[in-house]
């Protein structure tokens, strides 16, 4: 029996990421937003990158626009105490700083190499863009708008979360319509 690297890779991957988010990460917030997400991630690869790679022409401008948005985000949380807030909403205690900042920092180089894994077409490792994509812009946007929604104004990282909705599911339509398979025409 043949192993299809391009289904066991991303679980492999999958199952690491389930692992150190329940291990390493210290928030409740963190577990049961990524970790879904990284299911997720996994249900849309199979459907999307996994049947067909995506040329990097269609997405790759709009991905790193979104990356560098995150950088963004990530300042206006740090500005607004995103670590006070969110575990003040969960009944926690406050995030340590150094945990955040580095969970972030580690977070980023791992989606900057995943422009480069659109760039190159490495299709097995094509879950780390979607996964940033999916989880770390999309539902990133819309937990932070619907947190807002349920404070009754503005709540931390608001701002550029409102530049997400707008921009990713443009790359998202790219994505789908890259990732799409013809099919074959009816022969008669």
């Amino acid at each position: 029996m043949k192993i299809n690297k391009y289904v066991v890779i991303p679980l492999a991957i999958v199952i690491i990421l389930i692992a150190i988010f329940i291990f390493v990460s210290s928030t409740l917030s963190s577990v049961i937003v990524f970790i879904p997400g990284i299911i997720l991630t996994y249900i849309v690869y199979l459907i999307t990158f996994y049947k067909k790679t995506p040329n990097p022409e269609r997405i790759l401008t709009l991905y790193l626009l979104l990356l560098g948005i995150q950088f963004l985000h990530f300042t206006e949380e740090y500005l607004t105490d995103f670590i006070t807030e969110v575990p003040k909403l969960l009944g926690q205690e406050a995030y340590p700083l150094d945990h955040w900042l580095v969970f972030n920092m580690v977070a980023y180089f791992i989606f900057i190499i995943g422009g480069i894994i659109l760039f190159k077409q490495i299709k097995e490792l094509m879950i780390i863009p979607l996964f940033f994509i999916l989880v770390g812009v999309l539902l990133n946007s819309l937990g932070h708008i619907l947190i807002a929604i349920y404070v009754g104004g503005y709540f931390s990282g608001l701002y550029t979360a409102l530049i997400y909705i707008i921009i990713c599911p443009m790359l998202i339509k790219r994505l789908w319509d890259e990732t799409k398979t013809i099919s074959d025409p009816i022969k008669y």
